[in-house]
């Protein structure tokens, strides 16, 4: 399944658009005549564009979701200056499909994937507590696992919602904490280790063949559970590991969310997991608050109103 016709490529009315995209929004409304129509956004990796259905509302609702893979015949039209596509007919692609693939319909992260990938072979391999450098160790031999940490977004709706999210945000949270060790204080190797594996979880919980999407397990279990499992899987596999740092690392894992109501059954109870609770929340709102700003601002400096975070977001001017 290859795209020939990506957004950036939409450029003139009357267009004629049969390809796949992504569903990022769907709303079924009522006109002032009491008929009905859909309003979605379809996003590729080159950008979004907004849709319209008018006939067959109610069977093509069923058809697909949000943020499912679809194929669209649609015809471009202008509207208020702005280009947009009158959809006649929207499915959804069930087959899986390679990373390569999903690459045509994701936005990736801004940094260069090989310059992460450089980066966290470094730190790994800066540890020196053995055990813990025997940990990653069995990580690295995982490729299907470390293939999914470098490609996955660290989340669907929150922040890094993009190609390579997961391992940007762990390794941002990882740089910020060996800079706060030293300020603070702290075990190097334990916040290394705690700020790379705090959200291995996510691999599990999220999957990318079809969209980015929550596993059945994902959504039962949540990353915290699932990453304390994962943790324990290879933890499994290092000759006479010590049971004080597993137990410190599976601690991080468990309370980085902080409290009980985001999802942290405990709360983080030594300095090391305090660290990365507070440098994890950090990234991940300065990064939610950046990729909302992109697409919703108002005028030149202020946001709309961002639900999750009860405010809107002022830019600050460059002069």
């Amino acid at each position: 399944m290859n795209k020939k016709i990506f957004i950036k490529d939409i450029t003139t009315e009357q267009a004629i658009i049969n390809d796949y995209f992504v569903v990022v929004k769907k709303g079924t409304y009522t006109t002032k005549t009491n008929s009905k129509y859909m309003n979605i956004s379809l996003r590729d990796n080159t950008g979004v564009i907004e849709g319209k259905v008018w006939e067959r509302v109610d069977e093509l609702n069923g058809l697909f979701d949000k943020n499912d893979i679809v194929f669209v015949k649609a015809r471009a039209r202008l509207y208020q200056e702005k280009l947009q596509l009158n959809v006649t007919d929207i499915q959804r692609v069930d087959e899986e499909m390679p990373f390569e693939q999903i690459r045509q319909f994701f936005p990736a992260s801004e940094v260069d994937g090989d310059a992460l990938k450089e980066e966290y072979f470094r730190m790994v391999e800066e540890l020196k507590n053995p055990s813990i450098r025997a940990l990653f160790a069995v990580l690295n031999t995982k490729k299907d696992l470390l293939e999914k940490f470098f490609f996955y977004p660290a989340s669907i709706g929150v922040h890094h919602m993009y190609i390579g999210g997961l391992l940007e945000h762990s390794l941002s949270v990882a740089r910020m904490a060996k800079h706060t060790a030293g300020v603070v204080g702290g075990n190097p190797d334990i916040i290394t280790a705690g700020s790379l594996l705090h959200d291995i979880g996510k691999i599990e919980e999220l999957d990318v063949k079809k969209g980015f999407k929550y596993t059945d397990r994902g959504r039962l279990l949540g990353h915290i559970t699932l990453g304390v499992m994962l943790l324990d899987e290879l933890l499994g596999e290092v000759n006479d590991f010590p049971a004080h740092i597993a137990d410190v690392l599976s601690h991080i894992i468990v309370s980085h969310h902080g409290v009980e109501e985001w999802g942290s059954p405990k709360k983080p109870m030594f300095t090391e997991a305090l660290v990365v609770h507070y440098l994890d929340n950090l990234d991940a709102k300065v990064m939610g608050v950046k990729e909302y700003m992109k697409e919703n601002m108002e005028d030149e400096q202020w946001s709309g109103y961002h639900r999750l975070y009860e405010s809107k977001f002022y830019k600050i001017p460059e002069d």
